[in-house]
């Protein structure tokens, strides 16, 4: 009984058929093989979302997004520099961190040795 309902359900064509095909212009050859042997079959080509290229489409925006980072975290460190020492305000003024580069506190106004001196009277 089993065999039977397995032969009638493959010669009743009890539903749809699908097959995946490398290209449009090979599902659009195997339509015209299909339509000479049977003219009543009717035969669509469907074509399909390559899912590589929308992974590559994916993957490019995600890199855009850490070069754009990596872009603002250099434009920073550059701004963010004077004379090879690294601005760090939690730096106390007149400091300086030895590490590479050093850091001191570039919110402190530089004022030269002689203006913190006393002024000479005359004699």
């Amino acid at each position: 009984m089993l065999k039977a309902m397995l032969v009638v359900t493959a010669l009743g064509g009890g539903g749809d058929y699908t097959a995946v095909m490398p290209s449009m212009e090979e599902c659009l050859d195997a339509r015209i093989v299909i339509a000479e042997q049977d003219p009543n079959v009717k035969t669509l080509c469907v074509p399909m979302a390559d899912e590589t290229a929308k992974m590559q489409e994916l993957f490019g925006i995600f890199m855009d997004m850490i070069d754009q980072i990596r872009a603002g975290e250099k434009e920073e460190e550059e701004t963010t520099s004077f004379d090879g020492y690294k601005c760090d305000s939690s730096v106390m003024p007149g400091v300086v961190i030895q590490t590479h580069p050093p850091r001191i506190n570039c919110d402190e106004e530089f004022k030269p040795d002689w203006l913190n001196e006393e002024p000479k009277k005359k004699q």
